[in-house]
C-alpha cells in the first residue's frame, strides 16, 4: 500500500493569534471532533452509516490499522470548515505505523448510553439547582450510570447537563481524529445527512492523551 502526505494549510488572516486554551496541551494530546446520534431513537447500524457517509464523500477506504476506521473521503473538506490560524491537517498516513493523521472512526452502536469526555471537559451544572458538580468524573469512573449532585441530591443522567460541546452522551458516535477543539465546524449539509429522516445529531470536541 502506498502512503502519502496530504496537508491542509489555509492562509492565516493578518495579526491572527490563536487564543490560548484554558486546559493544558502537550505534544501527545489528540484532538477530536465527535458527532453523536440522538438518544431519542435507536442508534443506526455501522453498515447504514458507512453507506451514508461514503455516499456524500466524508469517508473513503477502510483504515486497516484501526477497527471501524476509515480514511477521509473526497468531499471531506467540503463538509467541514476549518477555522483558526493555518491549521496543518494531514489527511493520510505517512507510513504503515502512522496513526497521527486525520481519519474517521465509528463507535457503536452501544447497548446503553455512554458519555465521551476528555481533558477539556469542565464540570457540568446540575439542571435542577444549577450548581457545579465538581466530582462528576469520580462518579462515572467508579462505574456509575449517573452523576450525583452534592448540593441538592439530584441524580443527573449523563445526557442531561449542557456540556458546552466539550463532552457528549450517545449510543453511536462518529469520531474524527487530529482536530483541535473548536478548530473545525461541520457544515449544514453534513448535519442533514447525519440526521436523515430522524432527529438532529449533535457534535462536540475532545482533547485526550
Amino acid at each position: 500500500m502506498l502512503y502519502y502526505h496530504t496537508i491542509l494549510k489555509p492562509t492565516a488572516p493578518p495579526n491572527c493569534r490563536r487564543q490560548r486554551p484554558w486546559f493544558a496541551v502537550n505534544s501527545m494530546s489528540i484532538g477530536k471532533l465527535v458527532f453523536c446520534a440522538p438518544l431519542s431513537s435507536e442508534p443506526p447500524t455501522r453498515s447504514i452509516m458507512e453507506a451514508r457517509l461514503r455516499n456524500i464523500g466524508l469517508i473513503g477506504d477502510p483504515y486497516r490499522r484501526r477497527e471501524n476506521s476509515y480514511l477521509v473521503g473526497n468531499n471531506f473538506l467540503q463538509l467541514i470548515t476549518f477555522l483558526g490560524c493555518s491549521p496543518n491537517l494531514r489527511l493520510a498516513p505517512a507510513s504503515e505505523d502512522d496513526d497521527h493523521f486525520c481519519h474517521v472512526r465509528f463507535i457503536g452502536p452501544l447497548p446503553r448510553p455512554r458519555l465521551l469526555y476528555g481533558r477539556n471537559t469542565r464540570p457540568p451544572r446540575c439542571p435542577r439547582c444549577e450548581q457545579r458538580v465538581e466530582q462528576w468524573r469520580a462518579d462515572l469512573e467508579n462505574g456509575g450510570r449517573h452523576i450525583d449532585c452534592r448540593h441538592c441530591g439530584e441524580k443527573i443522567a449523563i445526557d442531561a447537563p449542557d456540556w458546552r460541546r466539550n463532552a457528549g452522551a450517545g449510543r453511536f458516535f462518529v469520531q474524527i481524529t487530529e482536530v483541535f477543539p473548536g478548530e473545525a465546524v461541520p457544515l449544514p449539509a453534513l448535519m442533514a445527512q447525519l440526521r436523515a429522516e430522524g432527529d438532529d445529531w449533535d457534535y462536540f470536541y475532545l482533547l485526550q492523551d
